[in-house]
């Protein structure tokens, strides 16, 4: 079910969340890939084919997944960005198993690509990502998300994890 907020009703309210998460993933990736360049960790698990078959893998699915609810939001007509209003409150897709697929699906990503390429410094540096997303955007999304769509919504998050 789709709940859609009249237009003409719509405040200007958003999630208010102003610092793109997109820039925190790329700035952490970035400050990952800068400290293993300068600073090479060589962990003897992580350099096992294995681990680096299974961070394909999880990379891989965590890709798909963000980009499936991406899309939905997009075919859907809704506002991606966080600094902007929802105008659904979407529930299906990927939306059926976790209330945040786009994080969950980065995150799956960011981490993946850590074990593909045996880094522990990517693996490290996707910490303050997970802490931004869990500390500051998704409390503030949920928030927003409770004031526009009220009970739609409350009865969306007893159905679904907030991660999976």
């Amino acid at each position: 079910m789709l709940v859609q907020v009249a237009l003409k009703n719509q405040k200007k309210d958003n999630p208010g969340v102003n610092i793109m998460p997109p820039v925190v993933f790329y700035a952490c990736l970035i400050a990952g890939g800068v400290a293993e360049f300068f600073f090479p960790s060589f962990i003897l698990m992580l350099d096992h084919p294995m681990v680096r078959i299974i961070g394909i893998l999880i990379g891989s699915a965590g890709f798909i997944f963000m980009m499936c609810a991406h899309e939905k939001f997009k075919a859907l007509g809704t506002n991606v960005p966080t600094n902007q209003s929802a105008s659904l409150c979407v529930i299906k897709g990927a939306y059926r198993f976790s209330r945040n697929p786009m994080y969950v699906g980065g995150s799956a990503f960011f981490l993946g690509l850590g074990l593909a390429l045996g880094s522990l410094w990517m693996i490290v540096s996707y910490f303050p990502l997970g802490i931004y997303l869990a500390c500051y955007v998704v409390p503030k999304e949920e928030s927003y998300m409770e004031r526009t769509f009220k009970n739609e919504y409350l009865l969306y998050c007893e159905k679904v994890r907030r991660w999976v």
